[in-house]
C-alpha cells in the first residue's frame, strides 16, 4: 500500500464554450452574466469576468485536443444544441476553455454548476463538467 502525505487535491473543472456576437471583453461578459454595476457582486463578477477570459487566451478545453472550434468538435464537447447555434451564428465569436475549483470561490461555483445562457446575440454553455 502507498500513502501519500502532503496536498492531494481533487479539483474539477467545467468546460466551457460562448458564442457571441461581440468580441469578448470584461464589460460585455459582466452585463451578459447578469451582473450589476455598482452592484454587491460587482468585485466578484468581474474576478469571474477576468478569469473566464483569461481561461479563453490559451487554456483550452480540458480532456479534448481540438486546433480550431469547428460543427464537429462542437457537437463533440458540447452537444447537439450547441453545435447547431454554431451553424446558425456563422461570423460570431467563438471562444472556449475551462475553469476550475481550484480558482477564487466565485469561479468554483461557476465550475461546480452545470448551466446554459441563450440571450440574443450571446450564448454560453457551461455543462461540460468534468468530476
Amino acid at each position: 500500500m502507498k500513502m501519500r502525505m502532503g496536498f492531494i487535491t481533487n479539483s474539477s473543472s467545467t468546460n466551457f464554450l460562448i458564442i457571441s456576437k461581440d468580441e469578448l471583453t470584461e464589460d460585455y461578459l459582466f452585463e451578459k452574466l447578469g451582473f450589476v454595476k455598482g452592484g454587491k457582486l460587482e468585485g466578484q463578477g468581474r474576478e469571474l469576468c477576468r478569469r473566464i477570459i483569461n481561461a479563453v487566451d490559451g487554456q483550452g478545453l480540458r480532456y479534448y485536443d481540438f486546433d480550431v472550434l469547428n460543427y464537429e468538435n462542437i457537437k463533440e464537447a458540447f452537444g447537439d444544441k450547441s453545435a447547431e447555434i454554431f451553424k446558425k451564428n456563422k461570423g460570431s465569436y467563438v471562444y472556449a476553455g475551462h475553469t476550475s475549483t481550484d480558482d477564487p470561490p466565485i469561479v468554483q461555483f461557476f465550475t461546480t454548476d452545470s448551466f446554459e445562457i441563450e440571450k440574443r446575440g450571446f450564448y454560453l454553455n457551461g455543462r461540460n463538467c468534468v468530476w
